[in-house]
Formats: C-alpha cells, sequence, structure tokens
C-alpha cells in the first residue's frame, strides 16, 4: 500500500464494513468525511474508486443538497450547501437511500389533506 493513500485505504475498509453491516443488520452509517484528514490525491483516489452511479437526488429546500449513488450499491456521496451556496458538509452514506431525501411521515400527512381537498372540491363539480 502506498504510504500516501494510508488513509483513503483506511475509509474504503470502513465503508465495506458499513455496507456488510447494511446487508445484514439493515444498519446505516454516515460519514462525515471532515472527520477524515483526506489529501486531494487521497479524495480523488476515493472518488476513482467508488465511481458514480446513475441516481442523483437533489432537495432544494432552503438548503440546498444533492445526494449522488456512487458505483457501489448502497453507497452514496452527499453534499450539504448553506443559503449562500457554501458547501457546509460533505458526507459519505451508506444506506440503501439517503434518509433526509425519504419522505416524511409530516409531509405525507399534507399530503393526504391536500388530495383531501382536492376530491372535495371535485365532488362539487
Amino acid at each position: 500500500m502506498q504510504p500516501d493513500l494510508m488513509n483513503a485505504v483506511f475509509l474504503l475498509s470502513e465503508i465495506k464494513h458499513a455496507l456488510v453491516d447494511l446487508k445484514n443488520e439493515g444498519k446505516k452509517k454516515v460519514i462525515n468525511l471532515s472527520n477524515f484528514p483526506l489529501s486531494n490525491d487521497e479524495a480523488r483516489f476515493i472518488d476513482e474508486k467508488l465511481g458514480r452511479g446513475n441516481v442523483k437526488i437533489i432537495y432544494e429546500g432552503t438548503e440546498l443538497t444533492v445526494w449522488q449513488e456512487t458505483g457501489i450499491s448502497g453507497v452514496w456521496w452527499g453534499e450539504y450547501r448553506n443559503s449562500n451556496g457554501k458547501v457546509i458538509l460533505r458526507t459519505i452514506e451508506i444506506t440503501f437511500y439517503p434518509e433526509l431525501a425519504m419522505s416524511q411521515i409530516e409531509d405525507i400527512e399534507e399530503g393526504i389533506d391536500k388530495l383531501d381537498e382536492i376530491l372535495k372540491d371535485l365532488k362539487g363539480v
């Protein structure tokens, strides 16, 4: 192993173990990349090894969040920006689907109420 890639190899190993836990136990993990002292070369190495998948999720709320599936199913890149567009957090998320991108119960309840209103209005037509 190249000594200048030691942190990257450790991170890939961490991802692999988390992926095994996801498969066997349904256990999800978020790795905050700020906690890993990766050099630019190591970051490029990780990016090349994980690659890019076909799914990209863009959440445009008050802040922009983008999840990009890697070339390895169950492993996602996460990038969180503040309202000024500045990146405030980069993650690697080991999960079936990014948790924050999933519909929340409160939002589903609002959707039900909205459909109730639509259907109520249509009955009067």
